[in-house]
């Protein structure tokens, strides 16, 4: 069959989870034999990542024609408009959008999910047909490393964003606070990047006693010894399409105490992670200490969510992502 021709449109592309899916499945397209074409407004490569598709700025939109297009950004839908497409598919990623009602109400546009909580909600609320496209992970970069020497306190991982709220780092922190007043030696470990709009300084907003450390900016290759660092990662997340970040330390083999936002398509609750329903501090607390106190069970869930990921890796996402853009009519 022909090689399709697929354009993807992006705000930016600086670290961030959600870029990161646009430029693996670029070079999982690219490597099919794919021509894939991601717009953004400088139309830069970017530097953090080595994309090997073409980047073209939101200036050539409309220079040529697409069988495909993507995007998954409510801010870009104008720039998005301009793509000359025979097929056009906003890409949902994110639960609860002020603009959801308006775009589901479009009759120009296909639709995509990245995870199977995000798609059955679609299709219950809305009655929408909406294609599940899940995320990956990319094991060059994420897989286990060595640990370091045991040195007596439990080492909890947590993505340091806590400018969003909605990531629930507090709670995390809360978390582990309980578990200090009961006499556990514990450590906190955070991570983050200084993106986007708000550039604040996420170490400057930390208040806590518990001992801890902030990896700021990391390069891609020393994820999987920062996530080697760590006895469990720990994720509060209140509203999540995919969880990146979930899925990258299952991928390192490392214990998750997660909520179900972002992780239902791969983490089920006492095989694969710990799954507490709510970001709860309590609940929270109650799931590292089961960690904290059976070494079992932390090798069980590292061995089985490793497992359990490698089935979500970006050439699969590649091959069903063609599969649908050969057999659905245009718009």
């Amino acid at each position: 069959m022909p090689p399709l021709r697929i354009a993807a449109l992006l705000p930016h592309v600086e670290v961030f989870g959600g870029v990161r899916r646009y430029l693996e499945l670029g070079n999982a397209l690219a490597a099919r034999g794919h021509r894939f074409v991601l717009f953004h407004p400088s139309g830069r490569k970017p530097d953090w990542f080595d994309f090997q598709a073409e980047t073209k700025p939101f200036a050539a939109l409309s220079e040529e024609r697409f069988d495909a297009a993507m995007c998954g950004e409510y801010s870009i839908l104008p720039q998005f408009d301009r793509i000359r497409a025979d097929r056009r598919y906003f890409y949902f990623v994110m639960e609860g959008h002020k603009d959801e009602r308006i775009v589901v109400r479009r009759r120009d546009l296909l639709f995509l999910g990245n995870s199977e909580g995000i798609s059955g909600r679609l299709g219950r609320e809305y009655g929408l047909a909406v294609r599940r496209a899940p995320g990956g992970v990319n094991p060059a970069i994420f897989h286990p490393a060595e640990k370091p020497p045991a040195d007596g306190a439990f080492r909890i991982l947590c993505y340091g964003r806590i400018i969003r709220r909605l990531k629930g780092v507090d709670r995390v922190i809360r978390a582990v606070e309980g578990l200090a007043r009961r006499g556990r030696r514990v450590r906190l470990i955070f991570f983050d990047t200084l993106v986007g709009r708000d550039r604040r300084d996420p170490r400057a907003l930390i208040r806590t006693d518990v001992p801890y450390e902030f990896h700021l900016g990391l390069p891609q290759s020393r994820m999987a010894w920062l996530f080697a660092q760590a006895d469990v990662f720990v994720s509060a997340e209140r509203r999540a399409g995919w969880s990146n970040t979930c899925a990258e330390a299952m991928a390192c083999r490392l214990p998750v105490v997660c909520t179900p936002h972002g992780t239902r398509d791969f983490a089920e609750d006492g095989r694969t992670a710990l799954v507490v329903p709510r970001s709860s501090p309590r609940l929270l607390r109650r799931g590292i200490e089961r960690l904290m106190v059976d070494p079992a069970l932390r090798d069980r869930l590292a061995q089985a969510g490793s497992e359990r990921i490698g089935s979500f890796h970006w050439a699969s996402l590649a091959e069903r992502l063609e599969g649908i853009f050969r057999t659905a009519g245009p718009n």
